[in-house]
């Protein structure tokens, strides 16, 4: 039973699981399961009576996470669906299961047998999937967006020397808003930065939406330049999808074509990726850690105990005492990525052209500063996100001078820039979820010709555009729509 455990768990995220976490988790189940024999036994139990016995108490512990939303589902999600009705009802049970199965005189044979064909055929069911998922993962590569059509017939520009081709900057500010939106939700007025990137040569579309509400998606949609299959783009809730889509933020259709020109590519954001290691944190790496220990009984009961410091529709809950840890690392990470960013800037013109990927975390959550860029105390930070979201965004607008002054100065002249938000301000309540998608999005092209960009274009055809104008392709821009995702704060 253990090992149909491990296995569904590996082939729900297979290809993302690292072998040796199965054969830890292997190792640790099992010696807890001896153990617990050990201790059944020990009370004068027969073997077969002590193993059923263990049998029950596994089940309940492994695959307690299924039970419970079985559960919720029986129970209508009322008050005894709960956490603490459920398991004192679930450990009587057992526990009168156990006491029938010591005071039976003989089990009878078939109730083993039977048990033993049950869990023999579950395994052989997981050990065929696996075969089926290894066979597909070469086709698929475990990404969210596996065709390429683009890419795959793209010819490189034969008449553009590498010298000539234009470096491009993209930069994601995490759940960055359009002045739009900012001025009817907040009465706040952006056209600081706005007026000071058109005076630099941008061109600010004032009316962009996101194409998905969610990070991966967005991000991975925006360099496919393809829209997500519906079934998966609208549901942020499937953490293979996640996954898939984390990979395809360095398997994509953009990178694809960069490379057959010739470009190098630095990948400078928080997420795992096939391209380089650069030192920040990866975000979505946590629910590979989570996959097989999230199922069992300590790990939902740790979620429901710690479920308080999770973010929800309109707080960011933290306990004091790593509040201030958590904000200096944040901005560590920030200051980080900002210097990596810089280090990419050469002005030298006999080198190849470089494609320059940093996503940057603000406006997003944690929420770290007031509006003087003081750090917020953790009583401030009880306030509803709401209240705190401006100030992020003033300090985003700092972020967005000091490297793209940088870049401008230091990077060859013939250097496109791309400044967008991945999505809008996303605490808003469902009944206001159309503000999930306006976006930030700021262009310089080094001609200043922006006569292709149109006030509402979405992020999916930023690149259809690029490639148009700079690489004399001729790709159809798509129509302009945005999917409110469904997520775990929802």
């Amino acid at each position: 039973m253990p090992v149909f455990f491990l296995l569904h768990n590996y082939n729900e995220l297979f290809g993302f699981i690292p072998a040796k976490e199965i054969v830890f988790y292997a190792i640790l189940i099992y010696i807890l399961l001896a153990v617990t024999y050990v201790i059944i036994r020990a009370m004068r139990l027969d073997p077969q009576k002590a193993s059923l016995i263990l049998f029950l108490i596994a089940i309940f512990i492994l695959f307690f996470d299924p039970i419970h939303k079985a559960y919720v589902a029986i129970s209508f999600k009322s008050f005894f669906s709960h956490y603490w009705i459920m398991l004192p009802l679930f450990c009587l049970l057992i526990w009168l299961l156990a006491r029938k199965i010591v005071r039976t005189q003989e089990i009878p044979a078939k109730t083993f047998n039977f048990l033993n064909l049950a869990v023999t055929i579950l395994v052989i069911i997981e050990l065929v999937n696996m075969f089926q998922k290894n066979t597909a993962i070469k086709k698929n590569h475990n990404l969210i967006y596996p065709q390429k059509p683009l890419s795959s017939k793209y010819n490189p520009v034969s008449n553009i020397a590498d010298s000539n081709k234009p470096d491009i900057y993209f930069f994601v500010f995490d759940e960055y808003t359009n002045n739009n939106t900012l001025k009817k939700m907040w009465g706040y007025d952006n056209s600081g930065i706005t007026n000071w990137l058109s005076s630099e040569g941008f061109r600010v579309l004032p009316s962009t939406k996101a194409n998905y509400s969610f990070t991966v998606f967005s991000v991975s949609s925006t360099f496919n330049m393809d829209y997500l299959d519906k079934k998966v783009g609208g549901d942020g809730t499937v953490t293979a999808n996640l996954l898939k889509a984390n990979q395809s933020l360095s398997d994509n259709e953009t990178f694809s074509i960069l490379r057959k020109e010739n470009y190098s590519i630095h990948f400078i954001a928080p997420f795992n990726n096939s391209i380089q290691e650069n030192g920040l944190k990866h975000f979505f790496d946590y629910l590979i850690d989570g996959q097989i220990p999230g199922q069992t009984l300590p790990a939902s009961l740790m979620k429901t105990i710690f479920s308080d410091i999770r973010t929800t529709k309109y707080y960011y809950k933290r306990d004091s005492l790593s509040f201030e840890e958590e904000l200096r690392e944040k901005c560590e990470q920030i200051k980080k990525t900002v210097d990596l960013i810089k280090k990419t800037a050469d002005s030298a013109r006999n080198r190849k052209p470089h494609f320059v990927y940093g996503h940057i975390l603000v406006p997003h959550v944690p929420h770290i500063f007031d509006s003087t860029e003081r750090f917020l105390t953790y009583s401030e930070s009880r306030k509803p996100l709401y209240d705190t979201y401006t100030a992020q965004v003033k300090y985003a607008n700092t972020l967005i001078k000091d490297i793209v002054g940088y870049i401008k100065l230091h990077n060859r002249t013939n250097t496109i820039i791309i400044v967008e938000g991945d999505h809008g301000f996303r605490r808003f309540p469902e009944s206001e979820k159309e503000f999930w998608l306006p976006n930030f999005d700021a262009i310089y092209f080094p001609d200043h010709d922006y006569s292709l960009l149109y006030d509402t274009m979405t992020p999916i055809n930023t690149f259809r555009i690029v490639f148009d104008k700079f690489f004399h392709q001729n790709y159809p821009l798509l129509k302009d729509s945005s999917v409110c995702v469904k997520d775990y704060f929802y």
